[in-house]
């Protein structure tokens, strides 16, 4: 004789599930590169520059080795700006391969982290679905000029974190687009410069409510930690600037609306043009120089008037 569960116990049962499947995707290793890892940090260790941590999904180039294995803890050394955020993201993703160093001997090396919190990747991805479907619904010649709206986007910045357009309300934003390999030194590191400059300047001249984004062109290599390291290098004052990188896709988006061409050669580094932009607290265009020649001077006398804009 069959015995028949009671349908409230039923509906628990399936509530149940489907809270488990709002934590945890079905197959783990999906959204893995094949020679990426999924892990969750145990801990962390400055001095010798090294992560520990729990493997928690491995992609298909590690399915026919012992070494990683899934719950498998795993010491390995980081990159500062990649220790940077797993000091502050217990979950992540990034890959990692042998490795031998002076200071720890034989040691894993993990390298190119991104955050990868699931829960937070859902959000992450529900923005840009917007940002695509925005980016489609464009006319092939039509780009973001003076007087319009920026588009919805989400990024991680260099502490891994995710910034949305809500970053640009409430401050004016002098936006640009470079990427921390460019060794063209009149394309993005004179930019760079300059944006530190210009935020250097707008502290000392006491114009408030200031932001300053720039985005990477190159995010297959602009991981979070490596913008981290950037930022350092050029001593930005980080209270008011985030750099800010995504998926290919996410970056392809943002170049075509803000009009900026970019070309790759393998044999060649990024080639690509250039634009600056000024971004009112209502999320809206309000200035904008194409090209590398856009000046320090100008800008700063549109921050020192941008209460009218």
């Amino acid at each position: 004789m069959k015995t028949y569960l009671p349908i409230h116990i039923l509906l628990l049962f399936v509530l149940i599930s489907i809270s488990c499947s709002k934590t945890e995707p079905v197959n783990a290793s999906k959204g893995l590169l094949d020679d990426e890892v999924r892990g969750e940090i145990i801990g962390t260790d400055e001095n010798r520059s090294t992560a520990t941590f729990r493997v928690t999904a491995v992609g298909i180039e590690f399915s026919d080795t012992s070494n990683p294995e899934r719950e498998e803890i795993i010491e390995a050394e980081v990159q500062p700006g990649d220790l940077n955020l797993l000091e502050n993201k217990s979950i992540f993703k990034g890959r990692l391969q042998p490795s031998f160093s002076p200071k720890n001997g034989e040691i894993f090396l993990l390298h190119s982290v991104w955050p990868d919190d699931f829960r937070e990747r859902i959000s992450f991805n529900n923005v840009n679905r917007l940002l695509r479907r925005d980016t489609l619904s464009m006319g092939e010649d039509t780009i973001r000029s003076v007087g319009d709206q920026v588009p919805p986007f989400a990024l991680y910045d260099q502490d891994g974190e995710i910034i949305t357009t809500d970053y640009l309300d409430g401050s004016v934003t002098i936006l640009n687009f470079i990427f921390t390999r460019c060794s063209e030194p009149e394309m993005c590191p004179a930019a760079t410069l300059k944006m530190k400059k210009l935020q250097d300047l707008s502290k000392q001249t006491n114009i408030p409510f200031v932001k300053f984004l720039s985005i990477t062109l190159d995010p297959l290599f602009d991981s979070p930690g490596v913008l981290k390291s950037y930022a350092r290098g050029y001593g930005i004052n980080e209270s008011n600037f985030r750099f800010g990188t995504a998926g290919k896709t996410v970056i392809d988006d943002l170049t075509r609306q803000f009009g900026i061409m970019r070309k790759k050669d393998p044999d060649a580094p990024l080639d690509h043009t250039m634009r600056t932009l000024v971004i009112n607290s209502r999320r809206q265009i309000v200035y904008q120089v194409p090209g590398k020649g856009w000046s320090v001077d100008d800008f700063i006398s549109r921050l020192q008037g941008h209460q009218s804009i």
